[in-house]
């Protein structure tokens, strides 16, 4: 027996002759509301749509870049979950705030502030009270990269301009970075 895709009753056999049987519902008039249903449905997903698009329109290149911002930040936490603060060595036992600390500040040095080599995960105090404690920071990058990675950081150019297109993308790839360490960590814990 089938269910009628509207109230969910179940329908004998379908009849070829009644075409509202044959498309899954009890009656005739079942198959117009849940057309009806359906209709307006997809209305308010157009205008969902329509309003999020217009909201898209009125943000600022700042409202964009913060939102990158946070996004960038959550998947730096999510990568370094487990590992100690870059900077004093504290281990992340899951109980403290975890910040995103950069080593080059984004004030500063807007060229590195989505760069990944420049973000990592850092206590709360180290990040806020001792303003990152960048000489304990450079220490910490280089036992984890070598000496390399912070002479490249010092070394890289003061500012840089994001379009609107390159913010966008960068949306995407980070959310995907962050759906695919959520699956493995997801992974890992049923193992």
């Amino acid at each position: 027996m089938r269910k009628c895709r509207f109230c969910k009753t179940e329908i004998p056999p379908k009849k070829l002759a009644d075409r509202w049987q044959a498309a899954g519902f009890c009656n005739l008039d079942h198959m117009a509301e849940y057309g009806k249903q359906k209709a307006l449905e997809q209305r308010e997903r157009q205008q969902r749509k329509a309003i999020k698009e217009k909201k898209e329109k009125l943000k600022t290149k700042s409202d964009k870049l913060r939102e990158l911002q946070t996004i960038v930040n959550q998947y730096i936490r999510l990568r370094d979950q487990g590992l100690p603060c870059i900077s004093c060595g504290k281990l992340d036992n899951g109980t403290h705030q975890r910040h995103a600390s950069h080593y080059r500040s984004v004030g500063s040095n807007s060229f590195l502030r989505f760069n990944t080599h420049n973000i990592h995960a850092s206590c709360a105090q180290c990040n806020t009270y001792k303003s990152g404690a960048i000489g304990d920071y450079r220490i910490g990058l280089i036992q984890r990269y070598g000496v390399h990675i912070p002479e490249m950081l010092e070394n890289a150019p003061r500012s840089r301009t994001y379009s609107d297109e390159w913010i966008e993308r960068a949306k995407k790839i980070f959310r995907r970075k962050i759906r695919l360490y959520k699956r493995l960590r997801d992974l890992q814990d049923s193992l």
